[in-house]
């Protein structure tokens, strides 16, 4: 019958209760497995906690330097940035041979500080996130709470000396020691393919464009429904589209002389107006007008029509008489 050693009880006890207080780390090991627990890179400022069977010196928690150094009691110092957690168990290990017999050591990293990614700009919880382990950007997007009034794009910014992003059919940026790259957010929230997949490495830099501000071309006078057009997507819209929008232009409407005005974002007008035929347009007799944001047009009123609008509704409701003396008054 094997009777185990009061330390190797003790080092028992100890192992379970870090399970026990921290239960993300038991859940993350059932879910991934041991071995990606294992194979998680050990990096500068992370804190490890040591569980090593008749070595009471070592068996609590420690501190990666800054430098990535970590000094333990019989061990000495080792570079234990850039180990994984399988690689440092056998590096203690080996060294408390000295000492113990068949040493048994195991390592958890109760705290990531050395895998640090910044998430910017549309999301719901923008701000930096200590990743564990291989990482997507479409589960690091999701992981700052997802796009919330989001534009079109997301970058990515990642220090050269991890060398290219190298996502396939995306043209890539340098610029001063990184690279850069633009992607379209809708693919990578499919969750499907290259750039929803794309690895995210330490200190990466994720930033989620907003939303632009909303961009109007505004109708007004005579047209049955005055009112603004937004451009969504595009840059511009047509003169012909946003009388369509707006319904057409009324009866009384002066079709020879419409007015467009560029308004600036802060309301003072940019130019003098300029005048257009729309009949002539209408016919296809010259061509339609592209407008863009700030653009007002103004369907100004035919004073004939305008006046035979009148005298054609005094009629209906007074008689012929009256209308003949409203047409006498001009």
């Amino acid at each position: 019958m094997n009777v185990m050693s009061p330390s190797a009880v003790l080092w028992m006890c100890f192992a379970a209760s870090l399970f026990a207080v921290h239960p993300a780390m038991a859940q993350d090991s059932t879910q991934s497995g041991e071995q990606s627990i294992r194979e998680i890179v050990i990096g500068p400022d992370d804190s490890l906690t040591i569980a090593a069977v008749n070595c009471d010196e070592i068996s609590k928690s420690w501190r990666v330097s800054t430098s990535g150094e970590l000094s333990l009691p019989l061990v000495g110092t080792l570079k234990a940035a850039g180990m994984t957690v399988k690689e440092l168990e056998s590096a203690v290990a080996e060294r408390l041979k000295k000492y113990v017999i068949d040493p048994q050591v195991n390592i958890f990293v109760t705290e990531l500080r050395s895998e640090p990614v910044m998430i910017t700009g549309a999301v719901d919880k923008p701000g930096v996130y200590q990743i564990a382990g291989d990482k997507t950007l479409f589960e690091c997007i999701l992981k700052a709470g997802g796009p919330k009034s989001a534009g079109l794009t997301v970058s990515v910014r990642r220090s050269a000396t991890w060398g290219p992003i190298g996502i396939p059919g995306v043209k890539e940026y340098k610029d001063d020691g990184y690279d850069f790259v633009e992607i379209d957010l809708n693919e990578v929230m499919s969750a499907r393919g290259d750039k929803a997949n794309l690895r995210i490495e330490p200190n990466d830099l994720i930033s989620v464009s907003p939303a632009p501000p909303p961009r109007y071309v505004q109708i007004a006078g005579e047209v049955n429904r005055p009112g603004s057009v937004e451009l969504v997507t595009q840059d511009s819209v047509s003169l012909l589209r946003v009388l369509a929008t707006a319904g057409g232009t009324t009866a009384i409407a002066n079709l020879k002389q419409a007015m467009i005005i560029h308004v600036n974002g802060d309301g003072s007008q940019a130019s003098a107006p300029v005048f257009v035929d729309l009949t002539r347009i209408m016919n296809g007799k010259a061509m339609d007008l592209s407008l863009r944001a700030g653009d007002v047009v103004v369907v100004t009123r035919n004073g004939l029509k305008s006046l035979l609008a009148a005298a054609t509704a005094a009629a209906m409701n007074s008689g012929v008489s009256s209308a003949i003396l409203i047409l006498a008054k001009f």
